[in-house]
């Protein structure tokens, strides 16, 4: 065994030898290529830990009182930091606060292009409540439901989704399509059993 395994390793010395050239320009391409993916994910982690921490320093900004300072490295955290975690949650920050002034049209571009271009997909949910709200105190129950339906039909196992499907019962009854509201809560006692939405929903169909 061992005089076979003594033998595979001259072998390779042998070829190695052979095709000394080519052995190595494909050696050192390997150890470039490693090197400048960890120089690339290193990168992206400093860059990510930048961002976060001008997000924190926002964030204590913004309790204090100081909202145009705080808004301001949103801003620029948004602009500069493109694509990266901290830059969506400051996204997400900035159309809170816009909501909370009433500024329905700004939120509503910011949710938007939130919900198109956030990365990695698992965090594009997070936008549509605060979507589907601008169109609920704006009385636009139509908007509001199709983009429950959107929110459903993309994430229907989403820790959202009983709420989001509750709250989309809830518009077709303001909206006057009891029938609707009925089938979604129906929908939401089958799928979501034993829960309290279920349970809401359940003693909504009594």
């Amino acid at each position: 065994m061992k005089e076979q395994e003594n033998s595979k390793i001259i072998d390779a010395i042998k070829w190695v030898k052979k095709n000394k050239k080519p052995f190595f320009t494909t050696t050192v391409s390997i150890v470039v290529i490693v090197l400048l993916i960890l120089f690339i994910c290193l990168r992206i982690q400093m860059i990510n830990s930048a961002a976060s921490d001008k997000l924190d320093i926002a964030t204590k900004i913004f309790a204090t009182g100081n909202v145009e300072q705080s808004l301001s490295i949103i801003d620029d955290i948004i602009n500069t930091y493109k694509n990266s975690p901290a830059a969506y949650r400051a996204m997400i920050m900035k159309a809170s606060y816009f909501i909370n002034q009433k500024k329905y049209d700004e939120a509503e571009n910011i949710l938007k292009t939130y919900i198109e271009n956030a990365k990695p997909d698992i965090v594009k949910p997070i936008g549509y409540p605060l979507l589907i709200s601008i169109y609920d105190d704006n009385k636009n129950f139509e908007q509001a439901i199709a983009t429950s339906k959107d929110f459903i039909s993309k994430y229907p196992d989403n820790y959202l989704a009983p709420s989001v499907m509750e709250n989309m019962a809830r518009l077709y009854e303001l909206s006057g399509n009891n029938e609707e509201a009925k089938k979604v809560y129906k929908e939401i006692v089958d799928k979501f059993f034993g829960t309290i939405y279920a349970n809401r929903a359940s003693e909504k169909l009594n």
